[in-house]
């Protein structure tokens, strides 16, 4: 009888879940509607339209891709308190793209793969620190504090360097979408892809992996590739949204938190998908209200900065949670 209530209570999970997802993709449908024709003065002036489409499309392929970054993070981690941003994946990808364009120029083929060689060796580097001297919460935390600090340094000493020639490099350090163009669809397009084509492959393997590895094992998984293939594929997504946009830190962090809240279950099946949904939505209403709302009293401050204001104190919200309760 007890078996039977738990497969149901599972199930009613699953269903919320699923419920969920269709709710927040017609919020999400609804939204872009409102964010592309919000006051257009003039519904025939196709520069106005086509700006506010690729600036909505950005955030919101942004935050699709950052959130399920963050849920297979914290998944295959079994950590609540990384995403790409805490790991350093994004200043380490920054570093990478300015030092190509200080090599080779500004290139829309060169600066993605730089960037996914710099935000995979960041990545590398944090789990190798923090898996050598513990692979507890807070050893993932202090190393990716570690290498973000690196790399953050030496990405804002590039960025003098590189905004003599590219301006627009200002906007990297803090992630904006205010040179959202359609010359970076077919990067966003593959960062999408490479978390939407690994989610059917992870998404129970993770599940199993959150149980322990014994335990995964007795189910036929192997959680050492489950676990490098989260890490590469989010690693790698990541990186080439920083390659468009810069360093947009803790959508990732905090989008899963919310799923996993609002379902009251940590079925990747579920999370991941949703992490996607709400990333994407609180991207698009961040940068509406960058864009609509602060723009008239103060101008126009980078997306990146306002996500920082409010995932900032979350971060440390979860990470005074987590030690208070003896999870070190």
């Amino acid at each position: 009888m007890l078996a039977s209530m738990a497969a149901r209570l599972h199930y009613s999970r699953i269903a919320l879940g699923v419920i969920l997802v269709a709710v927040l993709s017609a919020l999400l449908i609804c939204l872009i509607y409102w964010s592309v024709h919000y006051e257009l003065p003039n519904p025939m002036d196709t520069l106005i339209v086509r700006y506010r489409f690729n600036r909505v499309l950005s955030a919101v392929t942004a935050g699709l891709v950052l959130g399920i970054a963050g849920a297979s993070l914290q998944g295959c981690l079994k950590n609540p308190l990384v995403d790409h941003y805490i790991l350093g994946v994004g200043s380490g990808a920054l570093f990478a793209v300015l030092l190509s364009i200080l090599v080779y120029g500004y290139s829309l083929s060169i600066a993605p793969i730089a960037a996914m060689a710099g935000g995979l060796l960041a990545l590398s580097l944090s789990i190798f620190i923090a898996e050598s001297i513990g692979g507890t919460d807070a050893s993932y935390v202090l190393a990716g504090l570690g290498v973000n600090a690196l790399f953050s340094g030496l990405s804002i000493m590039l960025t003098y360097m590189v905004a003599m020639r590219y301006a627009f490099a200002i906007y990297f350090l803090v992630g904006s979408f205010t040179l959202a163009s359609d010359k970076y669809y077919l990067t966003m397009l593959v960062s999408a892809f490479i978390l939407l084509a690994s989610y059917p492959i992870l998404a129970k393997p993770l599940n199993a992996v959150l149980l322990g590895d014994e335990h995964a094992k007795q189910l036929g998984y192997n959680p050492r590739i489950y676990r490098f293939l989260a890490v590469v594929s989010a690693g790698i997504a990541s990186s080439l949204i920083v390659s468009c946009f810069g360093i947009i830190g803790f959508i990732g962090l905090v989008s899963p938190h919310i799923s996993r809240f609002l379902i009251k279950s940590v079925d990747h099946r579920v999370v991941i998908p949703l992490s996607g949904l709400v990333g994407a939505i609180l991207l698009l209403l961040t940068d509406d209200f960058v864009r609509l709302i602060l723009s008239d009293y103060v101008g126009e401050i980078p997306t990146g900065a306002i996500v920082s204001i409010f995932g900032a104190p979350f971060f440390l919200t979860l990470l005074l949670t987590r030690f208070r309760r003896g999870l070190r």
